[in-house]
């Protein structure tokens, strides 16, 4: 990786990383991800402008690739623990043939998973979060539209690496499955986020006036969200 200065920052939910712009005679641009940063390598007759097109295109695969060095790096150990609804719970291997999950108390036991079977363990815990999103969404979703004068459409869950929801033009609102892990405030602030955009598909002054309005603290919500956003990405 080149030790130049960084050529330009690239926001992802899990955190902005470095992208860092190589000149180099050669026929594509190409990308590299190294050290939670990312090199552009690039003929010196690209435009800045064509480059930036190439990135953002790519910021769906950078993501993904980003999350997957973080978490080979991570220890087994990491996965002893869950976050859900901003509260720590540690999980527990139990005995059992059926792969699930269960909420005893303050612990999650996860059944039918044989110690230090990582890739299981993150599919039990990533399927019992998205079970219990549909329940929690839902239920605050019904709770803001009472205060909404255009109702919302379908809502689902999203998987999505850069963002943690959408709202279509004909009011279907998309919610990240992981924000279950987020205290509940962060899940109200993405909802009233999506909700507005009802009225104002865009990000203007009325728009945020209407997140406000939905839901004032939406501010510290936001930074809470860029400041922790990547601890969300654990599991899945």
């Amino acid at each position: 990786m080149t030790s130049a200065a960084a050529w330009t920052i690239l926001p992802l939910p899990e955190g902005a990383v470095e992208v860092h712009l190589v000149r180099r005679v050669r026929k594509s641009i190409g990308i590299r991800i190294a050290d939670g940063r990312v090199e552009l390598i690039a003929h010196p007759r690209i435009s800045q402008a064509r480059l930036r097109e190439v990135l953002l295109a790519r910021q769906d695969w950078i993501a993904r690739h980003v999350v997957s060095q973080r978490e080979q790096k991570q220890q087994l150990a990491d996965l002893t623990v869950l976050s859900y609804l901003g509260r720590e719970l540690p999980i527990q291997l139990a005995g059992g043939l059926r792969r699930t999950a269960r909420l005893e108390g303050d612990v999650l036991q996860v059944c039918g998973i044989a110690a230090g079977d990582t890739a299981g363990l993150q599919a039990v815990v990533t399927a019992w979060l998205k079970r219990q999103a549909q329940l929690c969404f839902a239920q605050r979703l019904g709770r803001f539209a009472a205060h909404c004068p255009r109702q919302p459409g379908k809502l689902a869950l999203s998987s999505a690496r850069t963002r943690w929801g959408s709202c279509t033009a004909r009011g279907d609102i998309r919610l990240n499955w992981r924000l279950m892990q987020a205290p509940l405030p962060i899940i109200d602030y993405v909802l009233a986020h999506e909700l507005a955009h009802l009225l104002h598909m865009n990000h203007s002054s009325a728009f945020w006036a209407e997140t406000a309005r939905l839901f004032p603290d939406w501010k510290n919500a936001r930074h809470w969200l860029k400041q922790q956003g990547s601890s969300l990405f654990r599991f899945g």
